[in-house]
């Protein structure tokens, strides 16, 4: 087990106890004489966990005295928030500004957060982010890759790419961490620190808008339907073709196209491959004929989603600047 490091004299940790109110019973009320560490068990865990959650800072159910993953995370939050060493230990300036705010006394020792960097600059950990997960949180996680400098794109999207992995995998070798292109909890710590250090402010969410809004609702609902098989003049879950994917999708979000390719093509603005943005039909040519043969919904990063009917066929996610699809694409149709 590892040897307790005292932080003050017991004397003044008791004197202490007897001016602070705690959460958990008297028995514990020394917190603050020991120096909490993840992997640790301690009864002193318990307390701090307890007292993290009243802060909202601590979202678990139940505490424990175990300083696992989550507690550290959530002692990182409390430091960035209070412009303190971000170390995951409960040490004795986190102690001590602790009480601080508890009490009301923080004054100017405490701030918000590094000069111009407001709350919502800090990556929340909600989970684990891989290879073609989409959602909020992952452009969150490319606006941060971004203003660090690891991600070189003109516009975020919520979609987990190929471009998002290799710039996440770079900050991952350049600060020791694995290179494995998982977001976890390690990797957003690592960034956050990043961030505050700066003094980097992330972007205002944007996705709020009606378009934001229904260019995600367009992603997500062409994602329910991947696996589902190709169906040569498909029109519904039960089997679809290309231009038959594509109709039915926008169709489910309000928004009406030609069920046939050809139509599809001369449909809402033509768009450059340059300018593509997420929830954009997308035209291929010569595909298996002379003229518009294939589309598809392009969701971000170089990705579109479509029902193919390449080998097994069926709905699949697929590069845009794979061999095959680079040579035949034509434009893009914004029909939002």
């Amino acid at each position: 087990m590892q040897k307790r490091k005292p932080l003050f004299s017991k004397t003044l940790a008791i004197a202490l106890s007897g001016v602070l109110t705690f959460t958990a019973s008297p028995a514990h009320a020394l917190l603050g004489e020991q120096v909490l560490n993840e992997g640790m068990t301690h009864p002193d865990v318990k307390v701090l966990q307890e007292e993290l959650k009243i802060l909202g800072l601590y979202e678990l159910e139940n505490a424990t005295a175990y300083y696992d993953e989550y507690t550290a995370q959530s002692v990182r939050s409390f430091q960035i928030s209070n412009n303190l060493e971000i170390n995951g230990t409960f040490d004795l300036a986190t102690y001590e500004t602790l009480q601080n705010v508890k009490n009301g006394t923080a004054g100017e020792q405490v701030v918000a957060l590094a000069p111009n960097v407001n709350k919502a600059s800090k990556l929340t950990f909600n989970r684990a982010l891989n290879l073609k997960d989409s959602g909020q949180d992952v452009e969150r996680l490319q606006e941060a890759l971004k203003a660090i400098g690891y991600l070189d794109i003109d516009e975020c999207t919520d979609y987990f790419g190929e471009q998002t992995k290799t710039a996440l995998m770079s900050f991952q070798e350049d600060n020791e961490l694995a290179p494995d292109g998982l977001a976890g909890l390690r990797s957003i710590e690592a960034i956050n620190q990043v961030l505050t250090g700066r003094g980097i402010a992330l972007p205002e969410v944007s996705r709020g808008s009606d378009i934001g809004g229904l260019v995600a609702d367009i992603i997500s609902t062409g994602k329910k339907y991947l696996g589902v098989r190709y169906t040569f003049g498909g029109t519904s879950p039960k089997g679809f073709d290309c231009s038959g994917f594509t109709s039915y999708v926008y169709k489910q979000n309000g928004i009406s196209i030609p069920r046939a390719t050809t139509g599809q093509a001369t449909a809402g603005t033509k768009v450059a491959k340059s300018d593509l943005q997420p929830g954009d039909l997308i035209i291929f040519s010569n595909t298996y004929k002379a003229g518009p043969s294939h589309a598809g919904i392009y969701i971000g990063e170089g990705q579109f989603i479509h029902a193919s009917s390449v080998g097994s066929g069926g709905v699949i996610i697929s590069d845009i600047n794979s061999n095959y699809y680079l040579n035949h694409f034509s434009y893009g149709r914004r029909v939002l």
